[in-house]
């Protein structure tokens, strides 16, 4: 939010500092998470303020630390921190950030990846009650991070063609809505296993009453995956590539998509099943297939046969239906990248990137959560930078009276009404 000194007209409001995320509990859950091992006489900035710093900024557009030498002054930012927007101290410089990201260790985050979860599963509860939500859906989508230089444990990788981090995030559709909420981000785990562990009891224990579906790319068809998710009692769909053996046991559909393709001139989806068991696989699964022929402008017509492993006991069309939809999750990553700048992962050492990468996923749950507050005044489907414009980047003054401080903004803003209800909603007294 910007400072101006000189307004003709004002709207007003009085603002309670204090409230802020504390009825989400975010930034408060995680700094509990962390261990300080600063002195506590040196200590001018606590860990709990630079977390927030380092999230509200993000939020607001700043998300490299050489943006406090532009916000460090802000009035705004520094009532966020509980500190006076007129006289009260600057917020933490570019190197007490910088020690601050370094300083982390691996069990720190941990525990920080472990809080962002149980807080957004608790979040939800309290909204849907725990014999209101029917079906939970998790999904598990990795992206690629290029890095430039020696950064520690980045690998190349050959479908991307570069050097690069693999990020995995995991995100959480509740009944038919249609947000994906955010539940984990982990830079690279190497598998999906390990995370799945520790997101599918969390869900359970909050959602006694819900079905669990677990929807996975091609990548994650691995024996130790698809064990663990036969052992949890949940349904599963997860892409399988193509082999020779599956190619066979779908030819005749392939077949029956091309002759359809002839026939009406545009592409038609044959659906299939079989039964099949890889070398690795100590039993027999579900394996439904999709058949087309694919007819794109200025290429020639190719078939496309796609595979994906289940248990579940609908058609192979509703099957593939479902597991279709998963592909949401691209468009969350794409806001995360673009917006809240999840690809700045320029630190030298792995957890330190591993940090910023928490960091921009916390800052996407806020204006998840504000999302969500604001659907009654047509922002459910607005996406970050939308937002942020219309709610967060807008000129304003700051006044202090004995008791508050108040906001004045111009009351030419053309989104004032939406601004109100999104401070009533967060604490503020609206006139």
């Amino acid at each position: 939010m910007f400072y101006h000194k000189q307004f003709h007209r004002y709207r007003r409001l009085s603002y309670d500092p204090s409230y802020k995320d504390e009825k989400l509990g975010l930034t408060c859950r995680l700094a509990s998470s962390l261990a300080d091992p600063r002195e506590p006489g040196k200590v001018r900035h606590s860990l709990c303020d630079m977390l927030r710093q380092r999230i509200f900024g993000i939020c607001c557009g700043y998300g490299d630390t050489n943006d406090v030498a532009r916000i460090g002054a802000d009035p705004m930012h520094k009532l966020l921190l509980d500190r006076d927007p007129i006289d009260g101290c600057d917020l933490a410089s570019q190197p007490t950030l910088s020690r601050f990201e370094n300083d982390r260790r691996r069990v720190d985050l941990y525990r920080l990846g472990e809080a962002l979860a149980e807080t957004v599963i608790k979040s939800h509860r309290r909204r849907l009650g725990g014999r209101k939500c029917k079906l939970v859906t998790l999904d598990l989508d990795p992206t690629d991070d290029p890095v430039h230089g020696q950064q520690q444990l980045s690998l190349f990788n050959g479908h991307y063609d570069s050097w690069c981090y693999l990020p995995m995030l995991a995100f959480a559709t509740f009944n038919d809505e249609s947000d994906q909420h955010l539940l984990a981000a982990v830079l690279r785990p190497g598998t999906a296993h390990p995370l799945l562990k520790r997101l599918i009891p969390a869900i359970k224990k909050a959602f006694p009453f819900a079905v669990v579906r677990v929807r996975l790319d091609g990548g994650f068809a691995c024996p130790e995956v698809l064990d663990y998710l036969d052992g949890q009692s949940i349904e599963y769909l997860v892409g399988m590539g193509k082999n020779s053996v599956l190619q066979e046991m779908a030819a005749s559909d392939v077949a029956l998509a091309a002759e359809c393709f002839a026939i009406a001139g545009k592409t038609v989806p044959v659906y299939g099943e079989q039964w099949y068991a890889a070398q690795t696989w100590d039993r027999e699964r579900r394996v439904i297939h999709k058949a087309e022929v694919v007819d794109l402008p200025g290429r020639k017509p190719r078939n496309n046969l796609r595979f994906v492993v289940t248990n579940m006991g609908r058609t192979p069309r509703e099957v593939y239906d479902i597991y279709r939809r998963r592909g949401d999750s691209e468009n969350r990553i794409k806001e995360l990248k673009g917006e809240l700048d999840l690809g700045r992962l320029s630190c030298h050492g792995f957890w330190a990137n591993q940090l910023r990468l928490l960091l921009s996923a916390a800052a996407f749950v806020l204006m998840q959560s504000l999302r969500l507050r604001l659907a009654r005044v047509g922002l459910a489907a607005a996406q970050v930078q939308t937002l942020r414009l219309r709610l967060l980047k807008i000129g304003g003054r700051v006044t202090r009276s004995v008791r508050r401080y108040v906001i004045h903004l111009a009351a030419a803003h053309p989104w004032a009404h939406q601004w109100q209800q999104a401070a009533r909603a967060w604490g503020a007294a609206v006139p």
